[in-house]
């Protein structure tokens, strides 16, 4: 396991990975954004069980392509069918502007930016339904940690994995499934964070795996190459209230045929 580092403070980087279309060539984990669309339903797919209640304990995750950022949750938007439109300094917009992978309640929202076009302060990206998607997840941080416990965390709720380089795929592949499983405990030391993420597509599978301890409510663990755009995983703690929490995990994997993929996860544990 590679050794975890905490972050506490709003962290926005730019990844080694770029998007590359199915059916063209890449090296290694770069390439470029194949504008090829292939056919997609429309409209949203997903649900919440309640709209999202930010406060100011609020927090974001955004795994886009060629970028990722991380941060306090200053604004949010949420529209009728849960998906969001806007996430701090970030929009998503477009006609039509379609969301995958919704899912949420009061203590978290997440989904899939799919169709439509993402705006933020390094400009603007129009995605037509490749493999340009944007995963996201907003939450909010406990107040406080428990000095003792061990939780038990359910199945989780998941993005589905998009393809961003790596091996050569073709459309068929250029997004996935995922299942996986987490555990959370508490220490004096703060809260003990670990996942695994199970993820196929074309055929082909992979597992990435991260642990690491948040000693701040805040504070972000971040294993493996996960800064670097390789594979690893970002996890945080989320507060679900009545003596609930959730896992947020963003994750990127390298399948068995060597194409690379990422998504987010949100465990709820009590």
């Amino acid at each position: 396991m590679s050794k975890a580092y905490l972050l506490s403070s709003t962290l926005f980087f730019t990844t080694l990975l770029t998007a590359c279309g199915g059916g063209s060539s890449s090296s290694g984990s770069s390439g470029a954004v194949n504008p090829v669309t292939p056919p997609v339903a429309s409209g949203d797919t997903g649900s919440i069980s309640a709209p999202f209640a930010n406060n100011a304990n609020g927090r974001y995750l955004l795994l886009a392509v060629a970028s990722q950022s991380t941060g306090p949750l200053t604004t949010v938007t949420q529209g009728g069918t849960g998906a969001l439109s806007a996430i701090a300094g970030t929009t998503f917009t477009g006609t039509p502007a379609i969301t995958r992978e919704i899912s949420g309640d009061a203590s978290f929202a997440q989904g899939r930016w799919f169709t439509g076009t993402l705006t933020s302060s390094g400009g603007a990206t129009i995605m037509t339904g490749n493999n340009a998607s944007a995963h996201y997840t907003v939450y909010k941080t406990p107040a406080s940690l428990p000095a003792s416990g061990s939780l038990a965390c359910d199945a989780g709720s998941f993005t589905a994995p998009s393809y961003v380089g790596g091996s050569a795929i073709g459309q068929n592949a250029y997004f996935g499934t995922a299942a996986g499983r987490a555990t959370l405990s508490f220490s004096a030391a703060g809260a003990a964070l670990s996942m695994t993420v199970d993820a196929s597509a074309g055929g082909s599978t992979g597992s990435i795996s991260g642990a690491g301890l948040a000693g701040t409510p805040a504070s972000t663990a971040i294993t493996g190459a996960f800064l670097g755009g390789s594979t690893g995983t970002l996890l945080a703690l989320g507060d679900a209230g009545a003596g609930r929490y959730l896992l947020i995990g963003g994750y990127k994997v390298t399948l068995a045929n060597g194409a690379n993929y990422q998504g987010v996860a949100t465990f709820r544990c009590s």
